[in-house]
């Protein structure tokens, strides 16, 4: 503790306000830290929630162009029981749905079917089966169109899915059966187990009772797993059990569970009206793994921060030694006898404590100035009453009186001197006392200004690394931005395409449109190519209208990508400008060192001068202390001559020679008062 004391005025001034904003940037650090990472768990679930409604969406919309092609076949006329202006066969409608299952194939399809309301059902594949036990075919004929939960086929043991739909009579609109379609597994689970989400994440999908009809890891949708049922044995899974049963109840929301020792987020949305549902789960530590680096960056920038508040202290430091040092250099200049040189207006005009210490200087400055002019005047005395003396040695004889009165008056001059002399002493004692202070000072100021030349060098190299990184992540993000506009173009190329979709079906509808003028000229003998026509038709239309929908899609994808362009030209832009800044604060930095780098040889020259200062202050010490033995030597000279007045005719020679060492004595003094300039 006391070493700190020791230290300069500048130095200890730094060293306290440094650790006030040291500990400032430190609780901010800490708190910035902990809700920093609050933030980022609530903007990390938030982004889960919309993927999981994302996929969920998609999903649906899976699902429902599975219903539009389902509920397309079943609105067919020959379905329906119309063939021309007769009811159609059973066969008819089998023939219907064979052809149907050889297109649908392409659509993920692997079969239809169509189905009494008794169950009885026919495939495309030539087999029979009974369906009423289904629950797709009971929701069905109450007039649904139902998507089944995730089944074991029974040919091949592979995951399939079934869409059912109502059958209407063409007349009464009655319900008159059912019409099926196994989809294939994989075009509905596929998507799904596809999805990743940070490093590990994954999404999955349950129906409405929690079986698992989509997940990475397949066996988990094989085995047909219910996580409900599983967690009334395994206790570890009931955390999950519980958000999967808010699930099947087609909620949506953000939750967590810990699972193994691992803390894992999961967001939920439901999918349509289908009664499944879809989740996002990602593990949490991958999920705030954002906030590590965002700590790095905030503890950098404290530091960077301490670098600058410690920097601006040295120079408010600078602004109060700056006058302290003019201070010790005016004494410096009393010290060496000057009392001409006036403290600078500047300071004296100030009103905090500098300008008291100014005008403390000037008022003992002076002081002295008439204690050195009284000084002046005494050596005159003595200096003419010497010369008295001299002459009243040689009229000794004639008149002891004046004698006596002659030694009475030396006597007094010299106690004086004494006096005066003894005062100038006390004086330059002081001085030298401050010239001590002041040389320690400066040799703190040396130190300091070294290891401000160092750390100055250490802070550049850290800002050298700093662009380095930067440049870096500006590259990366330039390659990321060429990626996204690259997209841009295959999304163009898409659109072109189905411009050409788009053009073939009105080609094949205008072709459909002859036919059935051609039919029409053929009288009934046309007819069933009048009927061949208008399927073709309704095919182009429906091409079209699947088109339409893919180019709105298209539309919707080129405006998001868009946006994410301009906005990775505005980060570009913003990366460029923080670069600038950092190389403009390494301009800066290669400034200071330059500075100090050039006050370091002053400083230490300046040190050198002081030294010889104190050289000399040692030398008018010497002198001092000789007057003032000198005047000692004088005022007990004076009074060995007063005590022997009685004895002064028969000490006239003595007197005489007494009276010539006062008279050298008196030159001497005022040879060293001279060196005074008042």
């Amino acid at each position: 503790m006391l070493g700190f004391y020791n230290k300069s005025l500048k130095m200890r001034i730094a060293v306290l306000f440094g650790l006030i904003v040291l500990i400032g940037c430190l609780i901010l650090f800490f708190i910035s830290e902990n809700q920093a990472g609050k933030a980022l768990e609530a903007e990390a679930k938030e982004a889960m929630l919309k993927v999981a409604k994302q996929l969920a969406e998609t999903q649906n919309s899976r699902i429902q162009a599975k219903f539009y092609i389902i509920e397309m076949i079943a609105n067919r006329n020959i379905i329906r029981g119309i063939w021309g202006e007769r009811e159609a066969t059973l066969e008819e409608k089998i023939n219907v749905i064979k052809s149907e299952a050889k297109k649908g194939e392409s659509l993920g399809f692997k079969q239809f079917g169509i189905a009494d309301k008794q169950g009885n059902a026919f495939l495309s594949d030539g087999s029979k089966a009974n369906i009423s036990d289904k629950e797709y075919f009971k929701e069905a004929l109450s007039g649904k169109t139902v998507v089944s939960s995730s089944l074991i086929s029974k040919v091949d043991n592979s995951l399939v899915f079934v869409c059912a739909t109502p059958i209407r009579h063409y007349k009464t609109n009655e319900i008159i059966g059912v019409l099926f379609g196994v989809i294939d597994g994989t075009s509905l689970s596929d998507p799904i187990k596809s999805v990743t989400y940070a490093k590990t994440g994954y999404a999955f999908a349950v129906d409405a009772t929690g079986k698992t009809i989509a997940h990475k890891e397949i066996e988990r949708v094989l085995k047909q797993e219910n996580i409900i049922d599983l967690a009334k044995q395994d206790q570890s899974l009931v955390p999950l059990a519980n958000i999967v049963s808010k699930m099947t109840k087609g909620e949506e929301g953000i939750g967590e569970y810990t699972f193994k020792g691992v803390r894992e987020f999961i967001a939920y949305s439901p999918i349509g009206s289908t009664g499944w549902s879809i989740a996002v789960v990602a593990p949490a530590s991958e999920i705030l793994a954002r906030a590590s680096g965002l700590s790095k960056f905030m503890l950098i920038t404290s530091i960077i921060i301490i670098i600058i508040a410690v920097l601006l202290i040295l120079l408010f430091t600078r602004s109060i030694t700056t006058p302290l040092i003019v201070a010790v250099n005016h004494l410096g200049v009393i010290a060496n006898g000057d009392f001409t040189m006036p403290v600078p207006e500047i300071y004296l005009k100030r009103k905090d404590e500098i300008g008291l210490l100014a005008k403390a200087i000037d008022k003992l400055q002076a002081d002295i100035k008439p204690l050195l002019a009284n000084l002046k005047d005494g050596v005159g005395i003595l200096s003419t009453n010497s010369e008295s003396l001299t002459s009243v040695s040689e009229e000794i004889a004639a008149s002891s009186s004046e004698v006596a009165k002659a030694i009475q008056q030396v006597a007094q001059g010299a106690s004086e001197q004494v006096n005066s002399v003894q005062k100038v002493v006390e004086l330059f004692d002081l001085m030298a006392q401050n010239l001590e202070r002041v040389y320690t000072m400066f040799n703190s100021i040396k130190e300091n200004s070294q290891n401000a030349s160092r750390l100055a060098e250490k802070g550049k190299k850290e800002m050298d690394l700093l662009i380095t990184f930067i440049r870096s992540v500006r590259d990366i993000f330039n390659t990321l931005v060429e990626k996204i506009k690259n997209l841009s173009g295959s999304i163009a190329q898409v659109d072109e395409i189905i411009n050409v979709m788009n053009g073939i079906a009105d080609q094949t509808n205008l072709l459909a449109l002859n036919a059935a003028i051609e039919a029409a000229r053929a009288g009934s003998a046309g007819r069933g190519f009048a009927v061949v026509a208008e399927e073709v038709k309704k095919l182009a239309n429906e091409s079209r209208a699947f088109a339409d929908k893919i180019k709105a899609i298209l539309t919707s994808v080129t405006a998001d990508t868009n946006k994410v362009v301009q906005a990775s030209n505005e980060v570009t832009v913003n990366i460029t400008a923080q670069l600038e800044n950092v190389e403009k604060n390494v301009a800066a930095f290669d400034a200071i060192i330059e500075a100090i780098s050039s006050s370091v040889p002053q400083i230490e020259e300046t040190y050198k001068q002081i030294e010889g200062v104190m050289k000399q202050k040692d030398t008018a010490m010497g002198h001092l202390e000789s007057v003032s033995t000198v005047a000692e030597e004088n005022s007990a000279a004076s009074e060995e001559v007063s005590a022997s007045v009685e004895k002064l005719a028969a000490t006239t020679e003595e007197i005489a020679t007494s009276a010539q060492q006062i008279m050298e004595v008196a030159k001497n003094l005022e040879t060293q008062v001279e060196k005074f300039k008042i």
